[in-house]
């Protein structure tokens, strides 16, 4: 399996607890589950999201339909851009409320579905969550996820300053041009390399 993702609140994903992380998970929090199973490098990747607070009830509305939306749509020959497209149409067509304020809910469009590859969690293909005017067809025999985000804020997510959690060897870049200066750098990549491969990881599976 992958590092099971437990993002809170404003972060939208990729956050898994690394070792001494202290952080609880509280009754108003809205918590994004995601996690991956292979087999043989055939991946599936899956989330969801979960309260204990029903104030959080219409943003996750809004995420699962336009999710489904996105899936109905996909198919042989589609555009890449339509399925954003139609992700959009309904994810925007929600509102919710917090505080006795109303807020529109918008698609975080710096966050896309993906393509998967034997061994590759990313294939090199982005499926937009909005309109974004990319022609790039799915193939036939193609697997992808379809990964939709919803926001109360301005729509766009932004790389905070905190511990990574989550790691991945990338195909195309798996080992450093020259090789390591370090030696302990060297093992560790061996390691990593022979134990997870491009397979997803995190910290605390090094510890």
């Amino acid at each position: 399996g992958f590092p099971t993702g437990c993002s809170l609140n404003g972060c939208a994903a990729h956050y898994t607890p690394n070792p001494g992380d202290k952080i609880i998970l509280n009754k108003k929090d809205i918590c994004k589950i995601d996690f991956g199973v292979q087999i043989n490098g055939y991946i599936i990747d899956c989330a969801f999201s979960m309260s204990f607070d029903p104030m959080h009830n219409e943003i996750m509305k809004a995420v699962k339909d336009a999710t489904n939306t996105g899936i109905a749509n996909m198919g042989i020959d589609v555009r890449l851009t339509d399925i954003g497209e139609s992700i959009q149409e309904v994810m925007e067509s929600y509102e919710a409320t917090y505080d006795n304020k109303t807020y529109p809910i918008k698609c975080i469009r710096n966050l896309n579905g993906h393509n998967i590859k034997p061994y590759e969690i990313h294939g090199g293909k982005s499926v937009p969550i909005i309109k974004n005017g990319d022609n790039t067809k799915m193939d036939e025999g193609e697997l992808f996820a379809i990964e939709t985000f919803g926001s109360t804020g301005k729509g766009f997510v932004e790389q905070q300053n905190f511990d990574c959690s989550h790691f991945a060897l990338i195909k195309e870049h798996e080992k450093p041009l020259g090789g390591f200066k370090h030696k302990g750098a060297g093992l560790l990549y061996k390691y990593i390399n022979k134990r997870w491969g491009t397979i997803p990881f995190c910290r605390r599976w090094l510890e």
